[in-house]
């Protein structure tokens, strides 16, 4: 007999997270005290996907905002261990493509019943409520992410996004090839040139709190990178269809957002492309000009990322916000740095990068700072025909320098802070807690800084 119960709000999922009161506890499966509460233990229980589950964890040790928080990301992690993309999945969409329309049929959670046992105040339903929201729109920028490249193009990932703004009831705009060429973004349109399909700059704004200063969220969208003519090896080329988790993770934060009508101004810029090989393509030793005017003489083809994110850094700016996050899965040196399970962060507001780290200390999630500054900015001042390049050859510290390019294009008075997310991107192999794939990296940190 219930003597409370919560309907969950995914009616279509399979998966449901309800609670019952505390008077229940005796029966619950699972206990668990603040030392075992963790993202990584509630993922485990998540990916065993066996039968209903009632779960208990003993209140004490915990602050009540820290008690609120471990709610929201337990719910969350059981639908991280749970998500599996679904291969039948991809049978549906056949020839239209219509990725939107089918994203429910393309995560999996199986059909676990997972009870908290609580005392069912408004503020843990709440929680609980947040961390299904948020745990579902992680499974959606997973799904974007797993979708092999022929399914999901450039126009695909544009027409999902506009999908979504339409649904949401927020302002989306699509900037083309002809747009592009009229604003002058000269870095995203260099990168798409060897592509036969059109570049796109998606911009989705939310305006939860009049009057407010902007925030921007720039996401990196690679739909596939080959690293244009410094091609990649079959080894490197492997898995490079993750090269757009970032646009993924952007857009699905926004969703999580406007869907918890979260009182912020938050606009998303998506800047998608392909780094793929043609007589057009751009060729080493090419300048482009890129939107805030700057020139950058191309020495490596395949550090393409940082060419279209700085193109999104100026545009956002130019739209009014003046705090700007950016999203990628940029340098491969941040991945050799730090491993598959850390993100490099970087920015110029020294309260801001403290105050992510504390929300990250909340979330479970892993960040390490890295350093930038004047060493790295001269490496890339070496070209006699551009301002600067976008490469330094044989020098190392690559996420330092790629970080240092971006620094380049924000303006005085706007508070910034860059995510190279190469190694947390992606689960190369299943593990005991999630199913292998695209991860959904970064999205809970950043959904609780932007609602802290």
């Amino acid at each position: 007999m219930w003597i409370g119960s919560w309907k969950s709000i995914w009616s279509v999922d399979k998966m449901k997270i309800r609670w019952t009161n505390q008077e229940q506890e005796l029966q619950a499966d699972i206990f668990f005290e603040k030392r075992t509460a963790t993202p990584e233990n509630f993922r485990k229980l998540g990916k065993k996907r066996g039968g209903d589950c009632r779960i208990a964890v003993k209140r004490e040790g915990f602050s009540e905002e820290e008690w609120i928080q471990m709610l929201c990301n337990g719910v969350c992690s059981l639908y991280d261990g749970a998500y599996r993309f679904s291969r039948n999945g991809v049978k549906k969409l056949g020839r239209q493509r219509n990725v939107y329309e089918n994203r429910d049929a393309l995560s999996d959670y199986g059909e676990t019943c997972y009870t908290f046992v609580l005392e069912g105040t408004a503020q843990e339903l709440a929680a609980l409520e947040r961390g299904e929201i948020l745990g579902r729109c992680k499974g959606y920028a997973r799904t974007l992410g797993n979708l092999p490249n022929n399914y999901l193009h450039t126009e695909d990932l544009a027409t999902y996004a506009h999908t979504l703004a339409q649904k949401l009831g927020i302002f989306c705009e699509i900037y083309g090839d002809r747009k592009l060429e009229e604003l002058g973004c000269g870095g995203l349109l260099a990168v798409n040139q060897g592509s036969r399909r059109e570049a796109a700059m998606m911009v989705l704004r939310y305006e939860g709190a009049k009057g407010s200063p902007w925030t921007a969220l720039v996401g990196k969208g690679l739909l596939f990178d080959a690293g244009g003519y410094h091609l990649k090896s079959i080894d490197g080329m492997n898995g490079m269809k993750y090269d757009m988790c970032g646009a993924a993770d952007v857009l699905e934060i926004l969703e999580y957002l406007v869907t918890q009508k979260v009182k912020k101004n938050v606009m998303a810029v998506l800047m998608l492309a392909e780094n793929v090989i043609s007589p057009d393509a751009v060729k080493m030793g090419d300048v482009i000009t890129t939107l805030s005017g700057k020139t950058v003489e191309v020495y490596n083809t395949d550090a393409e990322g940082r060419l279209v994110l700085c193109d999104g850094i100026t545009f956002a700016q130019r739209m009014g916000a003046r705090t700007v996050i950016d999203l990628a899965t940029l340098t491969y040196s941040a991945q050799s740095a730090l491993g598959d399970q850390v993100t490099a962060l970087f920015g110029n507001d020294c309260e801001a990068l403290e105050n992510w780290k504390k929300t990250a200390a909340f979330t479970g999630e892993h960040y390490w700072q890295l350093p930038m500054g004047p060493i790295y900015h001269k490496m890339i001042e070496w070209s006699i025909c551009a301002d600067f390049a976008n490469y330094a050859p044989g020098r190392g510290a690559g996420a330092s320098v790629a970080a240092c390019f971006l620094e380049n294009f924000v303006e005085e008075g706007t508070q910034w802070i860059h995510l190279d997310m190469v190694g947390p991107s992606v689960v190369r192999k299943e593990t005991e807690e999630m199913a292998e794939g695209a991860s959904g990296a970064c999205i809970s940190t950043l959904a609780a800084y932007l609602t802290r």
